[in-house]
């Protein structure tokens, strides 16, 4: 009888592997006002490409026919090529991944101490190294990382930090507690944040795209973005 559950136990995780297989971003995301109720910002990070034997993947997105995977020893795959990761820590983990709307800009976060930031543009079909940031925080989880637009959003040491691509002009979202959740609108004008003290109660913030704090309120779901979506208007 004991020998029957060493068999079914192994078989158990991986049938739950292959039903449920690793896939980037947070655990939830607040919709946009332009999308329907039933899609997810990060709507698109599913893990459609298959995974090389032997590894492990820990993170995937795709964009206008672009898909990127990263994996637990650092390997990056984008459209099943192999993309240098330059982090200089001895574990090159990559821990986000994401690709811009337009498939013109990748984003990668890689490695633990440090912890790094790369943003690569595709110029002439090859993927470019534009920008490398390290990242004082050392979070060894799936960390916030976004495109809206032209505009590059990840979490940092402090809170979310806004990148645009375009003038590189750089700001930061910050707020106390926990991150929780992220969500933003397509007209690049607004973030909204929810944080968590330390008792666990949660709190949801409206940002401008340069930092401002607009509004706070307890956060009880969905009603409570409502509440500050009509701030916005």
């Amino acid at each position: 009888m004991e020998k029957k559950y060493f068999l079914i136990i192994p078989l158990f995780f991986l049938v739950f592997s292959f039903l449920f297989p690793f896939k980037g971003g947070p655990d939830r995301h607040f919709v946009p006002a332009a999308e329907s109720s039933d899609t997810e910002i990060n709507a698109s990070t599913s893990c459609a490409d298959p995974v090389p034997v032997g590894m492990i993947r820990t993170c995937y997105a795709s964009k206008e026919g672009i898909s990127a995977s990263g994996f637990l020893d650092g390997t990056v795959l984008v459209d099943g090529k192999p993309l240098e990761n330059r982090s200089e820590g001895k574990y090159k983990t990559v821990y986000a991944i994401a690709v811009s709307d337009d498939g013109k800009y990748l984003s990668v976060i890689a490695g633990v101490s440090p912890r790094i930031l790369f943003v690569y543009q595709k110029k002439q079909d090859i993927w470019t190294l534009i920008r490398m940031t390290n990242l004082e925080d050392d979070v060894r989880r799936v960390p916030f990382l976004a495109f809206s637009g032209n505009i590059l959003l990840y979490e940092d040491a402090v809170g979310i930090s806004v990148l645009n691509l375009t003038t590189f002009r750089h700001s930061t979202v910050e707020f106390s507690g926990t991150l929780k959740d992220v969500g933003y609108g397509p007209e690049q004008d607004y973030i909204w944040v929810v944080s968590a003290d330390d008792a666990g109660k949660e709190q949801i913030h409206m940002f401008l795209y340069n930092g401002s704090l607009v509004a706070s309120a307890r956060y009880d779901g969905k009603e409570s973005l409502s509440a500050l979506k009509a701030v916005e208007q």
